[in-house]
């Protein structure tokens, strides 16, 4: 080879090793970096939010807001007097998750406990503690029911304490979440259409004892008692649309939502036996 070839050659060479370094790589994915860095328990919490939520709810956090949320939560729990009661797996159906339905993914823990102001944390029993948090939702919070002046029946909590109005489900979300913020087990319950079709509903179980309970939002008075007790006993078993169903991220039902029947990534448990 000529001295004019290999100079040609190498200039060939380095021209394509320069394009090449260049380059741009692409970006890697913001939650798999937050994930390889994290370390235990924050990784395996981390990895629980993203299996069992959306990419888009995700999104609306970013990981280090859902990092900063699981570590919350998870002092919330290890705080709690009845932290023995909990084991893990209950830590991370229903205290863990941002969300419960289809409202949207807000960034709420740190709001909510600031807005709650030391609300239920002198008491060592849960009922005590999910009863003043309860008649928090309107003394303290200043939030109340209406069946039109809330935008959305799925509002967040946010949204919720920004208005000042919510349906059953945002009381219900709300409630949920200021439990968990307090270190208690919590899910929503409801059924698509009552068995007299005279509408839907949606309220709140709570783990004591080592069992779930179920209470009505904004009444500080409901514990296993409500006024939905007797319609609740009235569930159809042999019709879907009228059974009664409890949130749960990996339980073997669709969680039917009254509002949007059409999504179906909502998982639940089916609790009509207990109700009757």
């Amino acid at each position: 080879m000529s001295r004019l070839h290999l100079q040609i050659l190498l200039m060939c060479v380095g021209s394509l090793w320069g394009c090449a370094s260049t380059k741009p790589l692409p970006d890697r994915d913001p939650y798999q970096v937050a994930f390889d860095q994290a370390d235990e328990p924050a990784r395996s919490d981390l990895s629980y939010l993203m299996n069992h939520m959306s990419r888009n709810e995700l999104d609306r956090l970013g990981p280090e807001r859902a990092l900063h949320h699981a570590a919350v939560m998870r002092q919330a729990w290890q705080d709690a007097p009845w932290a023995d009661e909990v084991d893990e797996s209950l830590w991370r159906a229903a205290i863990l998750p941002p969300t419960h339905v289809s409202e949207a993914c807000e960034d709420w823990c740190d709001t909510i406990n600031l807005r709650l102001d030391g609300v239920g944390t002198s008491s060592i029993t849960v009922r005590e503690t999910v009863r003043q948090l309860n008649a928090a939702i309107g003394d303290t919070l200043g939030v109340h029911y209406h069946p039109t002046k809330r935008r959305a029946p799925d509002q967040g909590p946010l949204e919720t304490l920004e208005s000042g109005w919510s349906s059953c489900t945002g009381l219900s979300i709300l409630l949920a979440d200021s439990c968990r913020i307090r270190g208690i087990p919590a899910r929503l319950v409801g059924t698509p259409l009552w068995s007299d079709d005279s509408g839907n509903h949606t309220w709140v179980e709570v783990w004591a004892d080592g069992d779930w309970h179920f209470l009505e939002a904004a009444d500080p008075s409901s514990w296993d008692t409500a006024w939905f007790a007797a319609k609740a006993a009235k569930a159809d078993p042999a019709d879907p649309m009228h059974r009664i169903y409890a949130v749960m991220p990996d339980g073997p039902h669709v969680f039917p939502m009254a509002w949007d029947l059409d999504r179906t990534d909502i998982r639940g448990e089916d609790v009509t036996a207990r109700y009757k």
